[in-house]
């Protein structure tokens, strides 16, 4: 089977609209968290979000055009072409369209149009409901819309694992490569959650960090006041290719997809397996897909949610996978910054983690201001650090159970 490459990245953000201004703000130590300004939320118990601000859609619809689409599509549509420009794809029939395919998902899809055409419905009759509803909301539009504008006819659907869903994206899309389906695939993810009904359900589950007095400070990875996390949005888009056909076309190679691996906890609808046993099978998985000793691993992207039972999970499983021994590595959480992007979270992870392995350099995890005891790696709480390491994972993980991981290679 052929070795997987990357060599395209994009993405919208509440810290930026493309990889480079994403890293630079993230190095930087800049929050993208504050409270939301789309909607009214003096009702909510919870009036912060990480919310994408500034995004011009004009550059890919009409003003017309943008209200058949949702905010998610509309993100990913960005993401993907910033994508394709960043890996030197300025036309995208320049490849064979019968073999490059669309792999970008969303944890729930068109959030947003759901909420407010189910207004619509209440107040004003189904009469009033869009012809456009259905296509705006449903998860598996992302990549279809993506595909339609692009042209490509390869492999296409929708990888679903809430919160992990990106990362199924990514694994599952290189497996189209390494299968020989494929030579060329767009992966990632984008979601749309900063909303009335996606603020309120996550609210109402007691999900959500309520520190309304310090919202820049709300997302808080490791520490041990944590006390939930921060509701985000935007999308990540990876421009996966097989090595002899990035080769071909003299195409900059960032990293390489080493290895994955996919687990269920098996457990609970929404809590982690206390012992982290379904986390530590993915991780465990992923190391003999990537055919190397954990001990090459040199920084986590941890899913790192700041929830209380969460990250001590996920640090349990961790800690386990390396045997207890974790000098050499370290880990973070880029949600300290950008908030939980739910299904688009491990696309953009994955953009840190590869940014991370060609600059030799880590970001550090904001807001840490008493560590929990009970983590015992180095969090990068005092700044962004510089690492020298072969080898970066990236661990996401989703309600019902769903975990995944990915091993990404320097090139």
């Amino acid at each position: 089977m052929e070795d997987v490459v990357v060599t395209g990245m994009g993405c919208v953000s509440s810290l930026g609209n493309s990889p480079d201004e994403l890293w630079t703000n993230l190095l930087a130590g800049k929050s993208g968290v504050s409270n939301i300004i789309r909607f009214d939320t003096s009702d909510y118990g919870v009036h912060f979000g990480s919310e994408v601000k500034v995004f011009d859609a004009s550059p890919y619809y009409s003003e017309r055009d943008a209200k058949r689409y949702s905010r998610s599509i509309q993100y990913a549509v960005h993401a993907a072409e910033t994508a394709l420009k960043n890996a030197g794809i300025e036309d995208s029939h320049s490849v064979d369209i019968t073999r490059a395919g669309v792999m970008i998902t969303s944890g729930i899809g068109g959030m947003d149009t759901y909420y407010e055409t189910s207004v619509a419905l209440g107040t004003r009759g189904p009469r009033r409901v869009s012809p456009f509803f259905i296509p705006m909301a449903i998860v598996n539009m992302v990549p279809g819309e993506v595909a339609i504008r692009m042209g490509w006819m390869g492999p296409n659907w929708a990888p679903v694992s809430a919160c992990a869903s990106s990362n199924h994206s990514i694994i599952s899309a290189a497996d189209q490569i390494r299968l020989g389906r494929a030579d060329i695939m767009l992966a990632g993810g984008a979601e749309e959650a900063v909303c009335p009904v996606g603020l309120g359900g996550f609210a109402a589950m007691k999900a959500l960090s309520t520190r309304n007095d310090s919202p820049e400070t709300a997302s808080r990875p490791f520490d041990v006041d944590r006390d939930g996390f921060v509701v985000g949005e935007g999308a990540g888009v990876l421009v996966l290719e097989s090595l002899s056909h990035a080769k071909k076309r003299g195409a900059k190679i960032l990293a390489r997809i080493a290895g994955s691996g996919v687990s269920a906890d098996a457990y609970h609808i929404s809590a982690p397996r206390e012992d982290g046993a379904g986390v530590a099978l993915a991780i465990n998985m992923a190391i003999r897909d990537a055919q190397i000793d954990i001990a090459q691993i040199g920084y986590v992207n941890t899913h790192g949610t700041s929830t209380p039972r969460g990250d001590i999970a996920e640090c349990t499983a961790v800690y386990k996978a390396f045997g207890g021994k974790t000098d050499h590595v370290k880990i973070n959480s880029t949600k300290s910054m950008v908030g939980h992007m739910l299904g688009a979270a491990s696309a953009v992870e994955a953009i840190v983690t590869i940014k991370s392995l060609v600059e030799q350099k880590i970001h550090m995890t904001a807001n840490v201001f008493h560590k929990d005891p009970e983590i015992h790696f180095d969090v990068c709480d005092k700044g962004s650090v510089n690492q020298s390491m072969e080898y970066a994972m990236s661990n996401s993980f989703g309600f019902g159970g769903h975990n995944s991981v990915v091993i990404f290679g320097k090139n």
